[in-house]
Formats: C-alpha cells, sequence, structure tokens
C-alpha cells in the first residue's frame, strides 16, 4: 500500500492493528491514517514537554529577568544613596536669604539638565532601533 505521495509505508500492518487504528480514527474524528501516525509521533516527541513544562519554563525565564531588574535598581538605589550622602556632606546649609535664589538657580539647573538628558536619549539610534524593535517583535510585553 502506498501512500498518496507514492511512498511505500515501511512498516507493515497486520489486519488487526489496521481495523484498530480505523476504528480509533472514526472515534476520535481523526480523517486518515496518515494524521493518526502524524498525531502519534507528535505525542511520542513532545512527551517531555507537555503545556505545564512549557509554563513552567516561561515563569523561570520571567523569575530570572525580574531578578536581573531587581539587581539593577539595587544597583541604583545603592548609587542615588551614595550620591545624595555625598551632597549633604560637602554642602553646607544655605543660609535663609539665599534659599530662595539658590531654589530658583538649582529649578532651571534641574531643567536644563533634563532637556540636555532627553536631547542625547533623541541621538542615540541604537537604544531607540532596540525599543523599536522589541515594540515591533511584542518582547516588550515579556
Amino acid at each position: 500500500m502506498s501512500k498518496r505521495l507514492g511512498i511505500k509505508k515501511i512498516v507493515y500492518l497486520t489486519a488487526e492493528i489496521s481495523d484498530d487504528m480505523r476504528l480509533y480514527c472514526r472515534e476520535n474524528g481523526i480523517k486518515s491514517e496518515s494524521e493518526l501516525v502524524r498525531q502519534a509521533v507528535v505525542a511520542y516527541i513532545d512527551k517531555d514537554y507537555s503545556d505545564s513544562t512549557l509554563k513552567l519554563s516561561g515563569i523561570k525565564n520571567i523569575k530570572d529577568s525580574l531578578s536581573q531588574i531587581r539587581d539593577m535598581l539595587s544597583v541604583l538605589f545603592s548609587y542615588l544613596n551614595m550620591m545624595h550622602q555625598n551632597l549633604l556632606a560637602y554642602h553646607a546649609p544655605i543660609e535663609e536669604e539665599h534659599r530662595e535664589a539658590a531654589y530658583k538657580s538649582s529649578q532651571a539647573r534641574l531643567d536644563k539638565f533634563g532637556e540636555s538628558f532627553r536631547a542625547r536619549l533623541k541621538d542615540d539610534p541604537p537604544f531607540f532601533e532596540k525599543l523599536l524593535h522589541k515594540f515591533v517583535t511584542g518582547s516588550l510585553d515579556e
């Protein structure tokens, strides 16, 4: 017996096995013996990779990513804390009559710094290309 493509079956089936396969196909709505064999091969190959295994793998990847983000935030917090301590240690308190002018000056410098930072981000094509790629591929949602 040959298949549609003219390839002969390598394994010959007994009449009983052939009848069992036809009965199984009929009972389970499988349209052909070829489809039954395909499903059996997929089930055999994928038996070690159930949905729960794939879900656990995904959860592990998320856990690893969250752990990395947590470490990054910890480093950033430590840096900001040390920077703040440095500023407090090396800058004496401002006298009352100079506080208003100092505040306005610091606000202007902060605004200038923010504009400079935004401009720098705009001029960093690899950063935006990476973000765009992640957005388009949907990997931002991972």
